[in-house]
């Protein structure tokens, strides 16, 4: 899957878009406790957890692996969480 697509993905909505921001320290803002604690197990886990999570959270594993993975990911979730507005 292309960057495009990753940000194109409906999965990453505006908001998931800013949870992972916020977690990142990178604005954005935050999601509830249980977000919190999801984002903080995605950046945790080894490659097999990150697939686990994934399975029951593809929003949030989009997300996270533009973020972490791409240049440009911070800019395109940062895009995209201005949908919001």
């Amino acid at each position: 899957m292309s960057i495009d697509q990753q940000v194109t993905d409906p999965h990453i909505t505006p908001e998931t878009a800013a949870h992972v921001l916020f977690h990142l320290g990178r604005g954005g803002w935050p999601g509830s406790t249980f977000v919190q604690k999801l984002l903080q197990a995605f950046d945790a886990a080894d490659a097999l957890n990150r697939a686990r999570l994934a399975a029951g959270f593809p929003e949030y594993a989009a997300a996270f692996e533009l973020a972490k993975s791409t240049d440009t990911g911070i800019a395109l979730l940062r895009a995209r969480a201005d949908d919001d507005h």
